[in-house]
């Protein structure tokens, strides 16, 4: 039998509100460290390279990791 793996112990991640400066479309990112904001699609609108962080301090997520 195989070990299991949990993916996040091997992938360092960040977890963020992000909007769509395009559309205007607000959610919660979740990626890992080495995806660039540019990068991500917005699933508003489909476009790439208008996506910036909210600068909401996620509390919930900052107590736990």
């Amino acid at each position: 039998m195989s070990k299991i793996v949990n993916i996040e112990e091997n992938v360092p991640h960040k977890v963020s509100e992000v909007i769509c400066v395009r559309c205007g479309k607000r959610w919660i990112a979740a990626r890992p460290t080495i995806v660039k904001l540019k990068d991500l699609e917005c699933p508003g609108c489909g476009s790439f390279g208008g996506v910036i962080e909210t600068g909401e301090v996620l509390e919930d997520y900052e107590n736990n990791n």
